[in-house]
């Protein structure tokens, strides 16, 4: 019998290529948001009990083993000379809690039913980084200017943003960070979020991931944090666009711009 892999990942690094099937477990409680946890995996009894705590968990527990143990039946009794192995992903945002506790339930249940399965954790040395900051514009001629500040250390122009600090909110770290980077106080917009993720050269196993938000201030001036903020300056959406070095970034201001322009 062609062997029948198991494993888990997380989306932000990718899904795996040559998967035949894949499970997700995103909707299931999340481990990361509970502090005695966040620091765990799925390998450890506490991260599993929290994620099929709820009646729901556990009834989706039950549906994604019942069509395991088809999808596999299946492929056992499939007989031809290019049959390869089966590899079945369970996917979560990281891969360190969900979608590790969904991989080791389902495994120890068919293992215990006869099927011979290996199981792979593939990103849980894998490290995702959270940060979180915000598109801020102000609006002049009733046009809006978008702040765009320039690193000190790289050159590189963006949005006001950083890393999130121990206890931190996304959206408490992306108001801290725009206060301590251009010294604006904004009013957030609501109904507006994006996330932005890119690997980290200098950490080939390092993915960053930014929360943004969007946030509009009146009769304030932005003001670089001296040592950090080389530059801050409000620019048009084609004067930002150009001045950005990422499509990522760019791609956050086009998100940002196209919800401005449906507002009434």
């Amino acid at each position: 019998m062609n062997e029948i892999t198991l494993m888990s990942f997380g989306y932000v690094f990718g899904a795996p290529e040559g998967t035949d099937t894949i499970i997700g477990t995103r909707g299931l409680p999340n481990p990361y948001w509970a502090e005695e946890l966040k620091h765990k995996t799925g390998l450890d009894p506490e991260v599993r009990d929290y994620v099929f705590s709820t009646p729901e968990a556990e009834a989706y527990f039950e549906s994604c083993l019942d069509m395991l143990r088809r999808r596999i039946a299946f492929y056992e009794q499939y007989d031809s000379p290019l049959k390869t192995p089966l590899r079945i992903g369970i996917g979560c945002t990281g891969g360190k809690h969900r979608s590790v506790s969904m991989t080791v339930r389902l495994a120890a249940a068919l293992k215990a039913e006869g099927v011979a399965l290996r199981v792979v954790h593939r990103d849980l040395d894998k490290v995702l980084e959270h940060s979180a900051g915000a598109v801020v514009f102000t609006r002049q001629a009733g046009e809006p200017r978008f702040v765009v500040v320039e690193s000190q250390s790289s050159g590189v122009h963006g949005f006001p943003k950083g890393r999130m600090e121990e206890g931190e909110t996304d959206l408490e770290t992306a108001l801290r960070e725009v206060r301590e980077e251009t010294g604006l106080e904004p009013t957030l917009l609501p109904g507006f979020r994006t996330v932005e993720l890119y690997a980290l050269r200098e950490r080939p196993n390092t993915v960053k991931q930014v929360i943004y938000y969007l946030a509009e201030y009146e009769n304030q001036t932005p003001r670089p944090r001296p040592g950090e903020i080389r530059s801050v300056r409000l620019l048009r959406f084609d004067e930002a666009m150009r001045s950005f070095e990422f499509e990522n970034t760019r791609a956050v201001l086009r998100e940002a711009k196209a919800f401005l322009d449906e507002l009434p």
